[in-house]
């Protein structure tokens, strides 16, 4: 169980809890499935799981619709799922918006269910099974929140002793188990659509980031389709000094210098109009300035 405080914070958008919201919304939807898988006699899963089988006969809706469903009537698999998206959800919803929170959350489920179906069809699986559980959009969430925050610091509890890992260790540590167990199945957990999940967290943020791989690809592209121009210069080109290596800046003038500004803009635009060399800037002052 992680406990973090800087990340377990409420957010200060003062927007709209969609996290929260989608916790509900689980947890609705697993009683009122609990109702009528028990009382009803009625197979849920087998019409809005996601099925190879269904996608044959074109029941599209099942890759949105399993999302809300997850075993019954045990509630630990939810629970997990809910805990998981509350913790870590609140923080990515803050920094990315709803709008981009959503499309994490709902394309890594998609995405991940899909990822699950071909799998099944490698291992030729019974294609009516059906997949259950939000768990590949959760791991969406968890793999944006590593991403926004991987010097960020949580603290688990594993058989009783307390082990504190980075944001970007802890992400390793999920992918190569899931992907372990991916390629040696021995349980009915679908492994194969959490690294789907992971994947679109991952290259989620790395797309809405100005300073990512993709900004820096677009400007590359844009480039190589500006005219070129040649400038040729009869002067012997002159050589440069080497630069001399920056001085020592005290805390109080990076603080002024790099801070003040950042914290500026936050107050001005929200935390989530910070690029990720701002977002560096500021887990680099939690490290270098000492908390009273």
């Amino acid at each position: 169980m992680i406990y973090d405080r800087d990340y377990m914070r409420e957010p200060d958008s003062g927007g709209v809890r969609v996290a929260l919201l989608l916790v509900w919304i689980l947890v609705g939807c697993f009683i009122i499935q609990s109702i009528l898988t028990i009382y009803g006699r009625i197979g849920v899963a087998q019409g809005l799981g996601l099925s190879v089988a269904g996608m044959r006969d074109l029941k599209v809706w099942q890759l949105f619709t399993y999302q809300l469903l997850h075993s019954v009537p045990w509630p630990f698999h939810v629970l997990a799922n809910c805990l998981a998206l509350y913790f870590f959800g609140r923080s990515v919803e803050e920094a990315l918006r709803v709008r981009n929170f959503l499309l994490i959350y709902v394309g890594g489920g998609v995405f991940g269910g899909v990822a699950q179906l071909a799998m099944s069809l490698l291992l030729k699986l019974p294609p009516e099974i059906p997949l259950v559980g939000a768990s590949a959009g959760v791991c969406a969430l968890i793999a944006a929140f590593c991403r926004l925050f991987a010097e960020r610091e949580a603290r688990f509890i594993l058989y009783f002793f307390p082990v504190t890992l980075r944001a970007r260790t802890f992400l390793r540590i999920l992918v190569v188990f899931d992907l372990w167990c991916a390629l040696f199945p021995f349980d009915s957990v679908a492994h194969t659509a959490h690294l789907g999940g992971y994947l679109v967290g991952y290259l989620g943020v790395e797309a809405l980031d100005p300073d990512g791989w993709f900004a820096r690809w677009k400007e590359r592209r844009a480039e190589r389709r500006r005219p070129k121009l040649r400038v040729v210069r009869d002067e012997a080109p002159r050589s440069r000094p080497s630069p001399s290596p920056p001085p020592e800046v005290s805390t109080e003038d990076f603080v002024s210098r790099e801070i003040d500004p950042i914290l500026d803009k936050i107050a001005a635009k929200g935390i989530g109009s910070l690029t990720a060399r701002e977002r560096q800037t500021l887990e680099e002052a939690r490290r270098r300035i000492p908390r009273r």
